[in-house]
């Protein structure tokens, strides 16, 4: 039987149960690749998952994107109604949620302008709180978007289809009770990973110029 070239959903479920020699398994294998996802969002981090997003604050919050996983950057936007007389272009300091309270009590809750913020649930919070709605400019990593029937691709799977195999077969083993297969599924996906990573890193770096995804709030 010729391999199967992975480029889709419906491929990618082929090729699972191919390298696994089981034909029994139509009805688990999505939920392996579901699972896979989810890991793979959890530790993954590269420039591919950047996205460049534009939104106006209500007051001092501003609703996270559904896709949000982790901020990487965000700015004030000047010369932008209703961005007040003041606010400069500048990437705003990430602080943790003790600090913006101590901000604020100390302002005694006046109102400023930003220069700081931070995440509570699904909502920035601007700090100090400016006085009126603010046009913001976040850059941060998206989840990667889920395979599915109806999305049958997404940028990892056409970049990386053996991060996706391996990460799939991986979730594959503890529901065959397969521990011989653990440890080299395993070892193959933590060796991509590494390779990723060290890409993607070498892509940061200030010589290489980075377009982040436009994407609206």
């Amino acid at each position: 039987m010729p391999a199967v070239v992975i480029n889709s959903y419906d491929t990618l479920q082929a090729a699972v149960a191919d390298w696994l020699n089981r034909g029994d398994l139509l009805d688990q294998i999505p939920a392996f690749i579901t699972l896979a996802e989810a890991q793979m969002n959890r530790e993954l981090r590269t420039r591919d998952m950047m996205v460049r997003a534009d939104a106006t604050s209500d007051g001092e919050n501003v609703l996270l994107p559904d896709d949000w996983l982790e901020h990487y950057s965000l700015t004030v936007q000047p010369g932008l109604p209703p961005a007040p007389q003041g606010y400069l272009a500048k990437p705003l300091r990430y602080m943790s949620e003790k600090e913006s309270n101590e901000i604020k009590a100390a302002m005694f809750g006046q109102p400023g302008i930003p220069y700081g913020y931070t995440v509570i649930g699904d909502m920035i919070e601007l700090v100090p709180a400016p006085t009126g709605d603010v046009d913001l400019r976040m850059v941060y990593y998206a989840r990667i978007p889920n395979l599915s029937t109806v999305l049958q691709s997404n940028w990892l799977l056409g970049k990386s289809p053996d991060l996706y195999l391996y990460s799939t077969l991986l979730q594959s083993a503890p529901y065959l009770k397969d521990d011989d297969r653990l440890g080299t599924w395993a070892q193959i996906r933590g060796a991509l990973f590494e390779m990723i990573r060290m890409e993607s890193e070498a892509s940061l770096r200030p010589r290489s110029q980075i377009t982040a995804r436009a994407k609206a709030f």
